[in-house]
């Protein structure tokens, strides 16, 4: 169940624009869009965003999912040893995947008016 939120996000950051296809009109926002989404599922994406590493989309794409998953799972596990019912597990694992998900979006705002992005 801890993996269900990033597993979700993840297949959606994946259905945007073709790899090899050049995004047109659209495509351009939706290409934006799945990759934030792919930001919040794999959070360790963010260490290819360093100039001196070169690497290709499925690279950054597999190699974040890869690393990102279990911390998405300890996250999970370690929420179920403090909950006594699925009810209560599932509220707080919802409201950790909130909060992340809002901090996310906040540093992509705040990077983009620091002229970073």
């Amino acid at each position: 169940m801890a993996l269900l939120y990033p597993l979700i996000l993840l297949s959606l950051g994946g259905l945007t624009v073709s790899f090899r296809d050049s995004p047109q009109g659209s495509e351009v926002a939706t290409a934006t869009l799945g990759a934030i989404v792919f930001l919040i599922g794999a959070p360790t994406s963010w260490v290819f965003a360093f100039d001196f590493i070169e690497a290709s989309r499925p690279t950054v794409m597999g190699v974040g999912a890869l690393s990102s998953l279990p911390l998405w799972y300890l996250l999970g596990s370690r929420l179920a040893l403090h909950a006594d019912q699925w009810g209560l597990w599932l509220s707080r694992y919802a409201s950790v995947c909130g909060l992340w998900t809002a901090l996310t979006f906040l540093l992509i705002v705040l990077l983009e008016l620091a002229g970073v992005v």
